[in-house]
């Protein structure tokens, strides 16, 4: 555990000797300041580098919290009613009264049960405490004030600070002042705290999640219900994203079928790979390389089962909408969902639902929409996108004039282009090669 400690020198060093001897698994990281404004400058850019900050006083939290916002935990070691203790034994055995006293603890409750349980009455003591308001610049200023003119009209015989400037300043003008520090065994109880609450979380961000994904089946208006052979070149693409997005979170990936998958990763990894879900790349990486949809269920448990048993669940519901969706399963009270890609919106009417990229191509060069799908396949089990036209024609099971008719309703509206010529024997004409261009309409 990474621990920032600030604090005025004399207490972060007491922080560190109490961390370096007894909690071995924190490394601190020391932020002393002269002055309580110095510290925003001094965290500036450092909590990306820490997992925790504790600071040594209430006071010198909430002033941060005013320039800085907290990314990781912050807490600060509180004034306790032992830390006030020993601060009044050493007022009494230097012979100064703690009967009339003024204080700047923002804690008045624990002074005031401290008298009570040391046995001293209501109307034995007299007690002057600064009137609490939010912490600026001018602060430190106006509680010298305050416990200087307490001393200097004879209403009080020495003051209480939690302060470190307030105790250098009123030391200097020679005002008895005592500092409450925090007691080593404060220190060790908020080190304890801090400690398990880290390790807790790391126990959060280490729990298992199933992501369950089943490739939808296309629908009846999609070129895949009379073309086996392109509907498996289509799912194979699919299975090359899932297992993309499977290395992006560090999952372990188990094949159920050729159209499903169950993925294990961690609540930490996959969080932040989808920013807190709110950008699930596979549904976009999908829908934008492939010409299928996906349904994925994100599932937590106590167990590895209980989380698998979530995620099928998540998965079936997506499915049930109609796919190209996630369900989000914490338990049976706690569904979130349908999450969309990024850029996706409901397909609600017949063009939406055939295969629209290819239907584009299809009407504008005047050529089916199962040629262009023909086409499409051939560029992407091929892995290129320049060709000769005997090549296409081989591959495409035509004749090399009924592809050369093909390519050129193609050129006509952009989708294919000549890029050179190739000689395929030492006297035959040159055969063209061509740029299809369809993967980017």
């Amino acid at each position: 555990m990474k621990l920032g400690v600030v604090g005025p020198l004399e207490i972060v060093e007491k922080i560190n000797q109490i961390i370096k001897s007894e909690f071995h698994q924190i490394k601190p990281k020391i932020y002393s300041y002269t002055s309580v404004p110095e510290i925003p400058k001094l965290l500036c850019d450092e909590q990306p580098f820490l997992d925790a900050i504790l600071f040594a006083g209430e006071t010198l939290l909430s002033y941060t919290e005013k320039h800085s916002k907290p990314i990781i935990p912050w807490e600060f070691i509180p004034r306790s009613g032992s830390s006030l203790l020993q601060v009044l034994l050493k007022i009494a055995l230097s012979q100064h009264s703690i009967y009339r006293i003024s204080s700047d603890l923002y804690d008045e409750s624990t002074l005031l049960e401290t008298y009570r349980e040391i046995g001293i009455k209501e109307d034995q003591y007299q007690i002057y405490t600064v009137n609490k308001r939010p912490f600026d610049d001018d602060f430190i200023n106006h509680v010298c004030y305050f416990h200087e003119y307490n001393y200097l009209n004879n209403r009080v015989t020495c003051c209480i600070t939690a302060l470190h400037n307030v105790y250098e300043k009123l030391t200097s003008k020679n005002i008895p002042c005592f500092r409450v520090d925090p007691t080593s065994n404060v220190i060790r109880q908020t080190l304890n705290k801090m400690q398990l609450y880290h390790l807790m979380q790391v126990s959060q961000g280490s729990q298992i999640v199933a992501i369950s994904i089943k490739i939808d089946s296309p629908s009846e208006y999609s070129v895949f219900t009379d073309d086996e052979y392109q509907y498996i070149i289509d799912t194979t693409n699919v299975a090359k994203q899932i297992y993309w997005f499977a290395k992006r979170i560090q999952a372990a990936v188990i094949e159920l079928g050729k159209q499903e998958f169950l993925l294990f990763s961690t609540k930490k990894i996959l969080e932040n790979a989808t920013a807190n879900f709110e950008n699930i790349d596979l549904l976009l990486a999908v829908k934008k390389n492939t010409s299928s949809t996906v349904s994925i269920g994100i599932g937590y448990g106590s167990t590895a089962q209980g989380a698998k048993y979530s995620a099928i669940l998540g998965m079936e519901k997506a499915s049930r909408l109609g796919g190209n969706s996630a369900f989000i399963v914490y338990d049976h009270n706690k569904i979130i969902g349908p999450i969309h890609a990024a850029d996706s919106k409901r397909q609600v009417n017949l063009d939406q639902k055939i295969d629209k990229k290819f239907l584009i191509i299809s009407e504008k060069a005047g050529i089916s929409i199962n040629t262009v799908f023909n086409l499409y396949s051939i560029l992407e089990q091929q892995g290129k996108t320049r060709f000769t036209t005997a090549e296409l024609a081989n591959l495409a099971g035509v004749s090399v004039r009924t592809m050369n008719r093909l390519l050129t309703k193609l050129e006509r509206h952009g989708f294919c282009f000549e890029v050179g010529k190739r000689v395929m024997t030492g006297a035959g004409r040159p055969s063209r090669i061509v740029e299809i261009i369809i993967h980017n309409h």
